[in-house]
């Protein structure tokens, strides 16, 4: 029962001091449509800090994820056009080749089967060609007639066409026919110079031509980027633009690179655009398929920037706290255009709403809120 009453009466001297302290605060800050009077003596005004508007230098970025890949027409995978078992083998991991050179052989019946009907071909058509020829020689003399000399050309020319097939044949497997001997193996060559970088190459196993490749080379002194870029920041990017590259691990040590292509496709999933950025890796830090951190950055331009602490969001527009320009207790609310923020969101471009020269709360607006 004692407690109870002293309850009573602690809540008794407790109420009418809340109630006072409301109604100092109250008096301490006034509004009047978009326009704050705080006190002469309040506390709150040790709390506000105001700056003064200039323009600065400002750099549209953003950051996003990318994946790295060897530039067009410098990474192949290699495999066989024909069955067979390798006999040999000229290179390992790591190994670097030129375009050209040969990598394996393998001994197959398909193989020497088509390069022996290549050899045939090859024997038919000189001996036609040498055929029509002649008679084109003696057919001037008055010896051949034009009608066996039609026949010879068509004879000639029918070859050529074979011979042509079984060469395309080959070209297309990555073999040069003219380089081709009668019996050797199958030579597998490299379709473009730079590093084996996956080797399954095992001598004496039995391979198909269906199968997986046995081999990849890529040239990656030089490296494409993939970045998937949102739709809302395609139009900060700009062909040639500068962009770093960050991998997780040097995180701290950003690769240059400059954009090389934007695409014009929306992934209707990601809802994202495809966007190639190339870069010189003569360090070999950026690997075929890493996945890395793309910072865009654009040309700086200057601007009003203001901290972050001074933006504030209303129910429609952002807004500001503007400092009047005869007294340091009167501050009017203005509405801004946001623009867009620094890499660590510490600083705010405004689009609209302000001028060089203008002064406005930096810190504290908040106790200006109602």
């Amino acid at each position: 029962m004692k407690k109870t009453y002293y309850a009573i009466i602690v809540a008794c001297i407790l109420i009418p001091s809340c109630k006072e302290s409301g109604e100092k605060t109250k008096q301490e800050i006034t509004y009047q449509g978009d326009t704050v009077t705080v006190s002469a003596s309040s506390p709150i005004l040790s709390r506000i800090s105001t700056e003064i508007l200039v323009k600065e230098p400002f750099c549209s970025e953003f950051r996003t994820v990318g994946t790295v890949q060897a530039e067009m027409g410098h990474y192949a995978e290699v495999g066989v056009p024909f069955d067979g078992r390798i006999t040999t083998s000229k290179v390992m991991l790591g190994s670097r080749v030129r375009a050209g050179q040969t990598l394996f052989e393998v001994s197959s019946p398909d193989f020497f089967e088509a390069s022996k009907q290549y050899f045939q071909n090859l024997r038919i058509y000189e001996t036609a060609k040498s055929s029509y020829e002649r008679k084109k020689a003696l057919q001037e003399a008055g010896v051949v007639s034009s009608r066996e000399l039609e026949e010879a050309y068509t004879e000639a020319e029918n070859a050529r066409q074979e011979k042509s097939a079984s060469e395309a044949a080959f070209r297309a497997y990555g073999m040069d026919p003219a380089n081709m001997e009668p019996g050797q193996a199958m030579r597998i060559v490299a379709p473009i110079s730079g590093e084996v970088v996956r080797c399954n190459i095992i001598p004496g196993s039995f391979i198909k031509a269906d199968s997986e490749a046995l081999l990849t080379l890529a040239d990656l002194g030089r490296v494409w980027v993939t970045a998937q870029v949102k739709e809302r920041f395609v139009g900060r990017v700009t062909k040639g633009g500068s962009v770093e590259i960050f991998t997780e691990a040097e995180p701290d040590c950003p690769i240059p690179g400059k954009v090389l292509n934007i695409g014009n496709l929306v992934d209707e999933q990601t809802r994202s655009v495809q966007v190639i950025v190339a870069c010189d890796n003569a360090g070999f830090k950026l690997k075929h398929g890493m996945y890395v951190s793309v910072h865009f950055i654009s040309e700086p331009e200057d601007a009003i920037v203001v901290p972050s602490t001074a933006v504030f969001q209303g129910e429609k527009t952002s807004y500001v706290y503007m400092a009047a320009p005869d007294a340091d207790n009167i501050f009017v609310r203005r509405a801004v255009t946001v623009g867009e923020s620094n890499d660590d969101n510490t600083r705010v471009h405004i689009a609209h709403g302000l001028l060089p020269g203008e002064r406005i709360v930096s810190e504290g607006g908040l106790y200006l809120n109602n």
